[in-house]
């Protein structure tokens, strides 16, 4: 018998206190309980819910003499707060309905709906709460002191403002500095030197130096393709400095030359390009007759850009 009593007893306190761990709490409290006309009222509900339930707040709308002006929603553990600003129209003792709010399983399923009490508001004129009105008899009311008005200093303007003087003030000292400048134009000469003429130049003071007799043919060949491409681009206006000796050979169309005059050209070219590059070995006869083609070839193909003065 005595065991018996014993087990129903902890089932007992372990039923009790299962069902408190599950249940739902709802305080509901109003900032006060006497206002008047416009002035806001705080109505606040405090739910107390158990982990596996989710606490959903309504959209409250009411009406009239009742208006919710505005709500937010907050956490204070353990409790999930909701605060509605309520505003009344009409004087008396106005009832405010019980809110609604629903209880949802962890699925977001519905498992029950809990309702708050009805409450209510005293609600009074201005008048009837500030004695001062009351003593107007209902006529023009006393003419308050007024108030200072402290006007925001227009920060953002004042630095707006000094940064368009800073930046005029810039604009103005660098245009002053700019007119102070002096400019120093280059002499130029009274005529250029034809290009006929400062290749052939080239070629005598080449044709004159000891490269071939030193055995240097590396240096022989790059001065002299480095003068017979001058020639080209300054009296043809071809870039022949900037082309390959294959680009050359692509655009041939472009060279008023005859094809004898361009076969030379390009084998001129072509031995240059094997020398500097691929070591090759050339003759020291060779050079020397690739020395007189290219003197030749100068002198040949001056009639194809230059102007005669009887024309």
């Amino acid at each position: 018998m005595k065991k018996s009593l014993f087990i129903g007893i902890i089932l007992l306190i372990s039923c009790s206190r299962d069902n408190g761990s599950h249940s739902v709490q709802m305080i509901v409290e109003l900032d006060t309980t006497y206002t008047t006309i416009g002035n806001p009222v705080i109505y606040s509900v405090k739910v107390q819910s158990p982990k596996d339930k989710i606490i959903q707040f309504p959209d409250w709308i009411l009406e009239d003499p009742l208006e919710v002006r505005s709500a937010d929603f907050s956490i204070s553990s353990p409790y999930q707060i909701g605060n509605y600003k309520l505003v009344f129209w009409d004087t008396g003792r106005v009832a405010i309905p019980g809110l609604e709010i629903q209880v949802l399983n962890e699925d977001s399923t519905f498992a029950y709906q809990m309702n708050a009490d009805t409450m209510f508001m005293e609600v009074v004129s201005i008048t009837e709460q500030d004695p001062s009105f009351r003593e107007s008899g209902g006529g023009i009311m006393p003419i308050k002191d007024p108030v200072p008005v402290k006007y925001p200093v227009p920060w953002q303007t004042i630095i707006l403002s000094l940064l368009l003087v800073l930046l005029l003030a810039g604009i103005v000292w660098i245009w002053k500095k700019r007119l102070k400048t002096e400019v120093y134009f280059e002499e130029k000469p009274d005529y250029l030197e034809q290009p006929d003429v400062v290749a052939l130049r080239k070629i005598d003071l080449l044709d004159g130096s000891d490269l071939l007799a030193q055995d240097d043919i590396k240096e022989f060949y790059s001065r002299l393709s480095l003068i017979i491409r001058e020639y080209a681009e300054n009296s043809l206006y071809i870039r022949a400095l900037e082309m390959t000796t294959e680009e050359i050979r692509g655009y041939r169309n472009f060279f008023p030359y005859t094809d004898t005059q361009l076969a030379e050209y390009i084998q001129i070219l072509s031995s240059a390009d094997m020398v500097k590059y691929a070591k090759h070995r050339i003759s020291i006869e060779q050079c020397s007759k690739d020395l007189l083609q290219s003197r030749a070839l100068v002198q040949d193909t001056v009639k194809y850009w230059k102007i005669s003065s009887n024309s």
